[in-house]
């Protein structure tokens, strides 16, 4: 007896490339497995062999060996190797390997060939002539009781459909005259939508003209008192215009307001106007081209959920603009393209998910920690070659793929530094490792920047 060894690690089996056998040996070759620790829980296993003509032979593994059906030697080339083990409903599976089978001179008069024993056909033989010796009265017994069962309750089955024919025309009387007797009220109903809807667009295109509150701060230019005597109960804004007002203090606004919309048409500084106000929890800016910095304009807003802070096409700096906003979810902005300084911007934004909007960082000189503590950050956006100075997203582990694509192509290839990202958004978002090598490689070597992943 010849045997030729394997071992099995896990799902891997290991040994196939080390040998090849001869064509048309019977009863002569055998597999011995050496099973690692997962594979010893199962008592029963088998080697699945399958031949070129694609048929297949499932030989049980008796310790630890198999012995190789003829009916794979029987070709020159190669046959198919896997095994398996099952403990009741449990079943653990190798990998497949293929093995060589060499050429031989043996005559075809002296092959002694006789079909090799395949242990499912056998267990299944065994197991229905055993069963129909037991229970061949009582299978005969349960297949009249079946015919009866069936024809009783192919008449039931007759019955019950005659009379759900009938409950449903009657059901379908039912339907059609409650349908009349409700067309009024549907026409009534559809009338006073449509004036509904009429008073909407009015109202819409009030808001779009912030003209719902003007009245309230007429001829205002600039106040360090609140603009608004909202009272002591919680309050909202949303559509205030201030188009007037040159300029705005943190007295501006006091500790109810909810939310707010502002007309920024005449100010160029609007900083700390919201910070450390823990009531606001949404802030609409609109006509801010003209706003030149926003340094901690939301800064230990704890409360804030959503920050559109508009055009930022003059704005230079954006310091501690959200800095600590623990419950900030998502900002807007448009148009950045002047941006100098930018430090410890969204540090420390805890659940921040969504910045809509584009980073152009070809004029920042300074961005320390901007995006430090900000775990739950998905959707971040940057201008190709705009990164020049070292930046930081080691916290940012929910980054997706876009998101990570958009900071390698915005990563200047003039001036080189180093970028932090999380190994494990890196993981997340390239389950390929052809896609996950290729984004390293734009990293390191297409775009030169030093790469830290924590």
């Amino acid at each position: 007896m010849v045997t030729y060894d394997l071992m099995l690690e896990k799902q891997r089996l290991f040994g196939a490339d080390k040998f090849s056998v001869a064509a048309n040996a019977n009863e002569t070759l055998s597999l011995r497995f050496n099973f690692d620790r997962n594979w010893r829980r199962f008592d029963s296993k088998a080697a699945v062999f399958r031949n070129s003509d694609m048929q297949y032979f499932i030989i049980e593994i008796i310790t630890n060996r198999a012995k190789i059906p003829w009916e794979v030697l029987t070709k020159q080339g190669m046959f198919e190797l896997s095994v398996i083990g099952f403990d009741g409903a449990k079943t653990l599976t190798s990998d497949k390997v293929e093995i060589l089978v060499s050429e031989n001179l043996l005559p075809e008069e002296y092959k002694t060939l006789s079909p090799s024993e395949v242990l499912f056909d056998r267990f299944k033989e065994e197991c229905i002539a055993e069963a129909y010796l037991k229970y061949e009265n009582e299978i005969k017994e349960l297949k009249k009781a079946h015919v009866e069962e069936k024809l009783l309750l192919n008449a039931q089955i007759v019955e019950a459909n005659e009379k759900t024919l009938e409950a449903v025309a009657e059901k379908d009387s039912e339907i059609e005259e409650i349908k009349n007797e409700h067309a009024k009220q549907v026409s009534e109903y559809e009338a006073q939508i449509t004036e509904l809807n009429s008073q909407l667009a009015e109202c819409r295109e009030k808001a779009e003209k912030w003209e719902m509150v003007d009245i309230a701060i007429q001829g205002k230019t600039l106040a360090s008192s609140p603009l608004w005597g909202g009272g002591s109960e919680e309050y909202r804004l949303p559509m205030l215009n201030t188009s007037s007002v040159k300029g705005f203090t943190s007295r501006n606004f006091d500790t109810n307001l909810r939310e707010i919309g502002l007309d920024l048409s005449s100010v160029t500084i609007f900083q700390e106007v919201f910070m450390e106000k823990d009531s606001i929890q949404k802030l609409v800016l609109k006509n801010t081209n003209n706003i030149t910095s926003y340094e901690s304009l939301a800064y230990a807003c704890t409360s804030i959920r959503y920050l559109d802070i508009g055009n930022l096409e003059s704005c230079t700096n954006i310091t501690q603009l959200a800095m600590e906003a623990s419950r900030l979810e998502k900002v807007e902005f448009t148009n950045m393209c002047r941006i100098s300084t930018a430090d410890c911007a969204f540090y420390g934004c805890s659940v921040l998910k969504e910045i809509d909007g584009v980073f152009d960082f070809r004029t920042v000189t300074s961005a320390d920690e901007i995006f430090i503590g900000t775990p739950m950050l998905e959707t971040v956006r940057f201008l190709e070659n705009s990164i020049t100075k070292d930046i930081s997203f080691q916290d940012s582990i929910s980054l997706t793929k876009e998101s990570l694509l958009s900071i390698a192509n915005g990563l200047s290839t003039e001036n080189t530094a180093t970028v932090y990202l999380s190994s494990y958004a890196i993981d997340n978002a390239f389950t390929d490792e052809e896609e996950k090598s290729d984004f390293l490689s734009l990293i390191q070597t297409t775009k030169g920047w030093n790469l830290e992943m924590t």
